[in-house]
């Protein structure tokens, strides 16, 4: 089975006849006849952190990420990073000129590696850079606090907006005069959608215009070769 991720790469689901190593070991053939492809490399568990407070000015180039392994590998000693590192930080507000620190993504082979960078922090350019544990959110996953979709409340910056009537306060203190229910649905409540302002669901519905776009922008095409 053949299948493509969100970040472009192609995944191969191998069989007994020709495995991984079978398709590793013939690089160049592959090459040959698929010439945008770059490297081939084993599926294998990667463990991801955040890197916060580096440098965008001088990581921001297209040797950038290249040049966060080699910090990583030179003065952090027992740390052995896979993969390509790439921004958290977006780049519209790398390109704004009013950050001059972002967030980097890296990979490391072992739970162990990984948990010592979060722990010790990782020397990079000179400065002694905070690493969190990456935790993968989906592009539905709902914020409860403003009701926007592709972040969680413990982030969120935005202003509140009620998951139910759609005004400004959390939904925890939505308060109904009538039948006295905080926070919770009752037959008394306007409902109106704070993202695609229908006044016929509620922010959290899967009727939603906005959910249903998202959605739909971020299925994974699938091709599946019978053997």
């Amino acid at each position: 089975m053949v299948s493509l991720s969100s970040k472009g790469n192609i995944i191969v689901n191998t069989t007994p006849e020709f495995n991984s190593d079978f398709l590793v070991s013939n690089i160049d053939i592959i090459k040959g006849v698929l010439p945008l492809v770059k490297s081939i490399q084993k599926g294998e568990p990667w463990y991801k952190v955040i890197i916060h407070g580096i440098p965008i000015r001088e990581f921001d180039t297209p040797e950038g990420m290249d040049l966060v392994l080699e910090e990583i590998k030179t003065f952090n000693k027992g740390l052995e990073p896979i993969g390509q590192p790439y921004w958290a930080t977006s780049k519209e507000k790398r390109d704004s000129g009013l950050q001059r620190a972002g967030s980097v993504v890296v990979a490391f082979p072992t739970e162990i590696q990984a948990n010592r960078a979060i722990k010790n922090r990782l020397l990079i350019a000179g400065i002694s850079a905070k690493v969190v544990k990456y935790h993968t959110i989906s592009s539905t996953a709902q914020c409860t606090k403003c009701a926007g979709y592709g972040h969680l409340d413990s982030i969120c910056k935005r202003e509140p907006k009620c998951l139910l009537c759609g005004e400004s306060h959390v939904t925890e203190n939505h308060f109904c005069s009538i039948c006295k229910k905080k926070g919770k649905k009752c037959p008394h409540v306007i409902t109106k959608c704070s993202n695609c302002l229908s006044t016929t669901h509620s922010a959290n519905s899967k009727l939603c215009e906005v959910y249903l776009a998202i959605k739909a922008t971020t299925t994974i095409p699938t091709i599946t070769i019978n053997e």
